[in-house]
């Protein structure tokens, strides 16, 4: 779902072929037709390349990666699709063998952009506990540790961002609720609500412990 910074309550869609942005889908009121406005967001225009990774996206503002998480050499831009700006944000150096993931927020209190990540080194191995750090664009150029992550993170986990806070299931058994607010920049878990009527509506039969993400995308 792409907001644009504009008073229409009138949500745009962005499309992606193969994990990649493609498409924007602009939604407008008393259009029965709504494919026929699509955008065809360019590289020479609305993105800094046409191998775009959807991180995230606030106010008509799109996070995306280029390269992937594993690669040593991938970037992370923020851009305004429809104007054609984009800016690419400075990430810290990095150790070999290292698994990230990245969230894009926006603060009510601060009115301030971040950039959210979630590195953990010797990721095969288990060694390290993941830490998270933000980066507020507009601040500084500087990464700032905010806390742990409960477990490590692939691509992107701001699928659900509500009013400023990242919202992101456990990977696997999916029991844990974890957010982080981006206005006080805290960590929170709290125990997901399994109750037997949520497992009989989720769960196929015979299958104990539901495996679905309940997080809906935005």
């Amino acid at each position: 779902m792409y907001h644009k910074r504009t008073s229409s309550n009138f949500p745009s869609l962005l499309l992606s072929i193969d994990n990649y942005v493609q498409f924007l889908l602009e939604l407008k009121p008393d259009d029965p037709y709504p494919l026929k406005s699509t955008t065809v967001l360019s590289p020479k225009f609305h993105l800094p390349s046409s191998r775009m990774r959807l991180i995230g996206s606030c106010n008509g503002f799109v996070c995306s990666l280029k390269g992937w998480m594993y690669d040593l050499n991938h970037s992370v831009y923020i851009s305004n699709p429809l104007l054609g700006e984009y800016l690419k944000v400075k990430l810290p150096k990095r150790e070999k063998r290292t698994c990230v993931a990245y969230a894009f927020c926006f603060s009510e209190a601060s009115r301030q952009y971040k950039v959210l990540r979630s590195a953990v080194s010797n990721f095969a191995r288990h060694s390290k506990v993941p830490e998270l750090e933000v980066y507020t664009l507009g601040v500084d150029e500087k990464w700032r540790y905010v806390g742990e992550a409960p477990e490590p993170l692939c691509v992107s986990f701001s699928k659900a961002n509500i009013n400023g806070v990242v919202h992101w299931m456990n990977s696997g058994k999916n029991d844990n609720n974890y957010s982080f607010n981006s206005s006080t920049e805290e960590v929170k878990s709290l125990l997901a609500p399994w109750t037997e009527e949520v497992k009989s509506l989720l769960a196929p039969r015979g299958l104990k412990t539901p495996s679905y993400n309940l997080i809906p995308a935005t």
